[in-house]
């Protein structure tokens, strides 16, 4: 590889000149709240003199303001405040624009986020724009002060969500297709954007005058091992299908099966094409069989029809169900249900019934069957989760680390009005080969002081059970939306384990894992896309974050076949003794190795599962009728 694939351009426009000073009228904070004559201030600290180490807090002006004294800030004084400035002069530059055509801009709607959107086309549709940050970045080599930058459609809301609007913000191409050329797009829309803007808006007028670059900032990367992944005796492969097709599963499921088909009069004929599919009978499908891949032992299957999914025949087939189950004693029951994508409620009905009796349920819309380019391609990771809902094991994936379990945290707090009615938060277990092993119920109540004191009892609860079972690493993955609340006993939880658990040879350590972040970089490739599991270190001040690529350009492998989605961000939140960057480096392929371990499908592989099981798990609770009170008890993965 050569060297000019090492560097990333980051979507960050450097500031030029980088030294600048700005002035504020300050007042020294007294503990005042932020309302009445503070609510339109700011506060942080500043030198109280010449002494940059002795520091106070201060609410803060960008304009005279009586009682205030004028202070001459240095860009260094104060990262944040410099950053809150920048913004003060994008927004004053921007009002310039406006009063000419006030369609240039569309202000953000979140105020935590200091974000302009800048239009460069109308729709029916809605807006395509590029945002702009104000943003201070700590490389390795020194901090920059700039702009993050990135593009966005915002869609209107009196509009639907339609391919028309998928290709818009394109994720689809011209032919509303996954877009192969998302990156080149992306890039390109930076660059109209500059043109149609920057003169517009830089250079800045403060104290002196402010602009950008014309080119993103270049970062350099490294690289994880690509994933490689475990069969039937052991033999690995890096392509899961290639794999399970050449070796079978982990472990197979031992009892034979009985597959149930639960459809109306009008899907008799997409019933009959599923299976055949699954039977590797079906015309234009590549799959050889559940049989032959899978290595499901398949008994005759059984078929409930019904007229239409009202509410009494659902029940009527709920019992149906329950009763092949005391008929086939020492098989396994699959429930296959196949209904309209849009009888959502069916679906979760039937879901929710049957997990309640520790019966999965497998769901395929009669869209899909109908649709033989999609169907094609999807038959093999219906098979897939079919083998892991009945218990069997496709695959897992070469750890770094032999002995580390580790949670994933997830929430599905149930909203009313725009406040939070009930509490509820639970934890999906893997070790770090990606092996599926339970899901805890850390907390549930309508009363948010007695859910957290749930949380942190049985966070305690529940990594304590493993405590004896040779594992010496405990990682808890966790999303960045966690309130603050639940950070603070999740942390106290796991220091009160590392407490207990003594100095020894054993790590706890928490990492937050981001999907839905503000970066983006292009590579030094010709569609711009990096390799797969390339990484670079965004910060290390006051924690270590790094963006890595899950997916990207494969090195057995030219040619994109899809959208290939932006980096993830993970941090290091907390960990109870300080790590090198190599065992930092270890424990980033645990989070990579562990999107490989997704058996929901064989390219579902851009989150980790410790992430991605949660976000469906969420899902499904947020939808259920009711609480499913025996979710402690469900030994295999139902949510796939």
């Amino acid at each position: 590889m050569n060297e000019q694939r090492e560097l990333i351009r980051l979507n960050f426009y450097p500031l030029v000149p980088q030294e600048f000073r700005f002035r504020v009228w300050r007042k020294e904070y007294r503990g005042e709240r932020k309302e009445g004559p503070f609510s339109d201030l700011y506060r942080y600290t500043l030198p109280v003199d010449q002494d940059p180490e002795d520091r106070q807090g201060y609410w803060i002006s960008f304009e005279p303001r009586k009682g205030f004294d004028e202070y001459l800030c240095k860009q260094d004084s104060n990262h944040k405040l410099a950053v809150t400035y920048l913004y003060h002069l994008l927004q004053n530059a921007v009002m310039k624009i406006s009063q000419s055509n006030h369609d240039d801009c569309v202000f953000t709607r979140r105020e935590f986020r200091r974000r302009l959107f800048f239009v460069l086309k109308d729709h029916k549709e809605g807006k395509e724009t590029v945002w702009l940050e104000p943003y201070y970045l700590q490389l390795q080599t020194g901090g920059k002060f700039g702009f993050l930058a990135d593009f966005k459609f915002i869609k209107d809301p009196e509009v639907p969500f339609t391919k028309e609007v998928q290709r818009l913000s394109l994720s689809l191409d011209s032919k509303y297709r996954s877009n192969r050329n998302y990156y080149l797009d992306k890039y390109d829309k930076l660059r109209v954007f500059l043109k149609q803007y920057k003169n517009k808006i830089f250079p800045l007028s403060g104290s002196v005058s402010l602009s950008i670059e014309s080119e993103l900032q270049e970062v350099p990367t490294a690289h994880l091992r690509t994933k490689t992944y475990v069969f039937h005796g052991d033999r690995t492969d890096t392509s899961q299908f290639r794999g399970l097709s050449d070796n079978g599963p982990l472990e197979p499921v031992k009892e034979e099966v009985v597959l149930v088909f639960i459809y109306t009069e009008e899907d008799r004929y997409h019933a009959s094409n599923l299976f055949q599919a699954l039977q590797g009978n079906f015309r234009d499908v590549m799959f050889k069989g559940i049989e032959h891949v899978m290595k499901l032992r398949v008994k005759k299957p059984e078929k409930i029809r019904v007229k239409h999914f009202s509410e009494r025949e659902r029940e009527k087939v709920i019992k149906q169900v329950k009763s092949l189950v005391k008929k086939y004693p020492t098989s396994k029951i699959m429930p296959i249900l196949i209904c309209d994508k849009d009888d959502s409620e069916t679906y979760y009905y039937m879901k929710y019934q049957l997990l309640k009796e520790n019966i999965p349920l497998q769901n395929v819309t009669r869209q899909l069957i109908m649709s033989r380019n999609y169907f094609k391609w999807a038959v093999s990771n219906i098979a897939l989760a079919l083998l892991a809902k009945l218990g069997g094991k496709p695959w897992k994936v070469v750890p770094s680390h032999e002995k580390s379990i580790i949670f994933g945290i997830g929430q599905a707090h149930q909203k009313v009005d725009g406040h939070i009615e009930k509490y509820f938060a639970y934890s999906v277990c893997t070790d770090s080969s990606g092996l599926y092993k339970k899901i805890s119920v850390l907390g549930k109540s309508d009363n948010e002081k007695l859910y957290l004191k749930q949380l942190r009892k049985n966070i305690l609860a529940t990594i304590s059970e493993h405590l004896d079972n040779g594992y010496n690493k405990y990682v808890l993955h966790i999303p960045f939306r966690l309130k603050r609340a639940e950070l603070r006993e999740i942390n106290e939880a796991i220091k009160q384990l590392s407490s207990d658990a003594g100095s020894g040879n054993t790590d706890f350590v928490v990492i937050r894992v981001e999907p839905d972040n503000k970066y983006f970089g292009y590579a030094h490739t010709n569609s711009l896309i990096p390799f797969e599991s390339t990484y670079l270190t965004l910060t290390a001040t006051p924690t270590f974050s790094y963006l890595i690529w899950f997916e990207g350009l494969q090195y057995h492998r030219g040619a994109i076949y899809k959208r290939i989605p932006g980096p993830i961000l993970v941090e290091f939140y907390w960990a109870n003794r300080s790590l090198n960057k190599e065992e930092r480096i270890k424990y980033l392929q645990d989070v990579l190795n562990l999107s490989g371990a997704n058996w929901r499908g064989f390219n579902a592989k851009n989150l980790p599962i410790s992430i991605y099981y949660c976000q469906l798990i969420a899902r499904f609770l947020k939808e259920f009728p009711g609480e499913l009170e025996n979710l402690d008890d469900i030994s295999n993965p139902w949510f796939l």
